[in-house]
């Protein structure tokens, strides 16, 4: 499969909310072996909530290269605009506009017009400065969120690897993203084939490089 091109980070969505219910928490906590408590509850419906929105955003935002190829155009377009009236002789733009209408374009559409050109320069200054290689998923912002969160209560974040291999089965923190992964829709989920794929998946999203970007760009 070819890589993803980069997209904004941003699209639209109108996902309903993420809800779990004790029943259903009960369940997850049946299977991780520990209790989760109420405001680690919130947090991860939360943290869940954002991904299911941000997945779905990141499967339409507009590809970067799409975005800059518009902004040049426009700008193309304006700066074009701009110099058709300004090299106007006299008496054609007499004979396009009133005195009124050119006094209007001098004082308003053209100061406009040049902004917009300005504004342009500055999109495409900040499309520039994103990673032509950044293709992220939200589903690893939240594997390094869910991590964060489960730190900070003190929670088992380990994400062991050869499950098959070892008798002692998949890490607590795999069992619980595996339980939660059941409660969202299909395509958000990942690594659902076996315990040893979504503990490999865990990994690579925390590993350093991928830690360190969602890191900066948080900051």
């Amino acid at each position: 499969m070819p890589p993803r091109k980069p997209t904004l980070p941003f699209g639209f969505t109108s996902l309903a909310p993420f809800s779990i219910s004790d029943d259903q928490w009960k369940m997850v906590e049946s299977k991780c072996g520990f209790a989760i408590p109420s405001d680690l509850r919130s947090a991860i419906v939360a943290k869940t909530q954002t991904m299911r929105w941000r997945s779905e955003a990141w499967q339409t935002a507009l590809p970067i290269s799409e975005t800059v190829r518009q902004i040049a155009g426009l700008k193309r377009a304006t700066i074009d605009w701009l110099k058709r009236i300004d090299d106007l002789p006299p008496e054609v733009e007499g004979m396009i506009v009133s005195v009124d209408q050119s006094e209007q374009a001098d004082l308003v559409i053209k100061p406009f017009m040049k902004f917009v050109v300005v504004s342009c320069d500055e999109r495409l200054a900040e499309l520039s400065s994103i990673e032509a290689q950044d293709t992220r998923h939200p589903w690893q912002y939240w594997i390094v969120q869910l991590t964060g969160l489960f730190e900070q209560f003190d929670m088992p974040t380990g994400a062991r690897k050869d499950v098959d291999k070892n008798k002692a089965g998949p890490s607590s923190f795999v069992i619980f993203i595996r339980e939660l992964q059941k409660l969202i829709e299909p395509q958000y989920r990942r690594a659902t084939q076996s315990d040893d794929a979504l503990a490999d998946a865990i990994n690579r999203a925390r590993s350093p490089r991928c830690n360190q970007n969602i890191t900066e760009e948080q900051a």
